[in-house]
């Protein structure tokens, strides 16, 4: 079984082409299991590019984390999945439909390294949320917004008063990502499938810093593409951010997040950064 690897802006994956294999979904959680404990180490997670389940879109990201959880969206891993279906010309145009989880999604592809993914409206946004979480034994209030795009995210602007006792003055280059992270993933306000935690640092004009800690992964990534969204539409909404926003995350890349807002109403929402292959090769013993 031959794959490919791909990163996102720092988020790296195994890319599997289903489209003529057709391994089904029981064997793809084992497979993720198998594959990630044995042999990527490193990787983010496993992605399955198949057939559409609907003929008018064009591909299907079938993603899995790590651990094997799947049922959640992954935006670096949308891009990759967007690249890899164009470059084997399983798409023969730049411009088309994928679909993943229970929504689709429009891909532009921009030049050989660069995609736009376009969004559907967030299933939800709250802002303004405070919440007691016990740190060093010690029982703190932080206030962070929610976003559910397709996967569930917390976002804390660390440079507010609040977030700023509740993480010790600390800067974004110094704050216990893995530890508070975790901590805060598992909170009980957003059980039972907890959230991903993303640590957002305003660096001046349009231009926002970002940690993200990965549900399913269970440690920090150099790249959420979710949380890269949750978190442009938290700074429009709360932090008179204007479309777009620019967001730096651990890769050292800079990646754009653009939507429409009319009052709460957010629309046109779109992440565009890039998607490169950087590896690959043929997995021969699976039992």
């Amino acid at each position: 079984m031959k794959y490919e690897l791909y990163s996102g802006a720092g988020n790296d994956f195994v890319i599997i082409n289903n489209f003529p294999k057709g391994i089904s979904k029981s064997e793809q959680k084992e497979l993720t299991i198998k594959l990630c404990s044995e042999s990527f180490p490193e990787i983010d997670g496993i992605i399955f590019a198949e057939k559409p389940v609907f003929q008018s879109n064009d591909v299907r990201m079938t993603y899995y984390n790590r651990d094997g959880s799947f049922g959640a969206m992954c935006g670096n891993g949308a891009r990759c999945t967007a690249m890899f279906a164009y470059k084997h010309g399983i798409i023969n145009k730049k411009d088309f439909l994928l679909e993943a989880v229970d929504d689709i999604y429009t891909v532009k592809i921009i030049n050989e390294e660069i995609v736009n993914i376009g969004f559907p409206e967030p299933k939800e946004i709250i802002t303004n949320i405070a919440i007691n979480a016990e740190l060093n034994a010690i029982i703190k209030t932080a206030n962070v917004s929610y976003a559910d795009v397709g996967s569930n995210h917390i976002v804390i602007f660390i440079d507010e008063e609040i977030n700023k006792l509740f993480l010790d003055n600390k800067s974004i280059e110094h704050i216990d990502v893995n530890g508070i992270g975790k901590v805060l993933r598992f909170h009980k306000n957003f059980s039972p499938r907890g959230a991903n935690v993303n640590f957002a640092e305003i660096e001046s004009g349009n231009l926002i810093n970002l940690r993200t800690y990965e549900r399913g992964v269970e440690r920090e990534t150099l790249a959420c593409g979710t949380g890269i969204i949750s978190t442009g539409i938290v700074a429009m909404l709360e932090k008179g951010f204007s479309s777009p926003v620019n967001i730096k995350v651990q890769s050292g890349e800079v990646l754009e997040v653009t939507a429409s807002i009319n009052g709460r109403k957010i629309s046109e929402l779109s992440l565009m950064g890039s998607a490169k292959k950087f590896g690959e090769g043929e997995i021969k013993n699976l039992q």
